[in-house]
């Protein structure tokens, strides 16, 4: 993110050079130095919109330096094959999201931006972004003659939406190394709590108490 403020500060310094060297020649009437000038603050004013649309976007995302919690799953039974979860979103969240699924098990999808390149070079780190919480039913026959109930996670889209540029530009935007979605899922159990992580490679759940240890043998 850093990158991204260094570039910007850098284009509207661009920017205002050349719109002073336009004033200049256009005061000296000198029409074409005047206009070379002109297109150049336009070229650069574009390219600083783009960064700070990007900029905006990524805000929407959280930030991937080392492995960090993202959720903390708490389940309780309502009623066989319905169960309430209870998230908490990160270390810093004190509020519980409450979800109700149905079904056998729990699955939570994220998506995740990584880079190569200059966007490496600039000092981007990895983002990632929780999309869906939704129920599952480990029977296919199942699955198959009930509606999964799904909640949406997602941040609304700000600025350029890059998840969707990188879809429909796929070889134009080399700088992004990897942009894929993943989901992880585990059993519902009254009682159990999961604690789920991402690191540079993805999502990792893990079992925090007896229950949910039981649930992952």
């Amino acid at each position: 993110m850093e990158g991204l403020l260094i570039i910007s500060a850098l284009l509207a310094a661009l920017i205002v050079i050349c719109g002073w060297r336009f004033v200049h020649q256009l005061k000296r009437k000198r029409l074409f130095s005047s206009a070379l000038w002109s297109m150049q603050s336009v070229v650069f004013l574009s390219a600083f919109l783009l960064v700070l649309l990007t900029f905006s976007n990524l805000h929407t995302y959280q930030r991937l330096t080392h492995e960090s919690v993202v959720a903390d799953v708490y389940v309780r039974k309502l009623e066989p094959k319905k169960f309430q979860l209870s998230l908490s979103f990160s270390e810093s969240d004190q509020d519980q999201h409450y979800y109700v699924l149905q079904g056998d098990q729990w699955q939570l999808d994220a998506r995740i931006l990584k880079w190569k390149g200059w966007a490496n070079l600039i000092g981007l780190d990895s983002f990632y972004q929780l999309v869906r919480l939704s129920g599952r039913y480990e029977d296919i026959d199942q699955a198959r003659s009930n509606q999964p109930s799904m909640h949406d996670l997602s941040t609304p889209v700000r600025g350029l939406d890059l998840w969707k540029m990188k879809r429909l530009l796929n070889d134009k935007m080399g700088f992004v190394d990897t942009l894929f979605g993943q989901g992880v899922f585990m059993p519902m159990l009254d009682g159990a709590h999961y604690q789920v992580s991402i690191g540079q490679f993805g999502l990792i759940t893990r079992p925090v108490n007896d229950i949910a240890r039981s649930a992952s043998l």
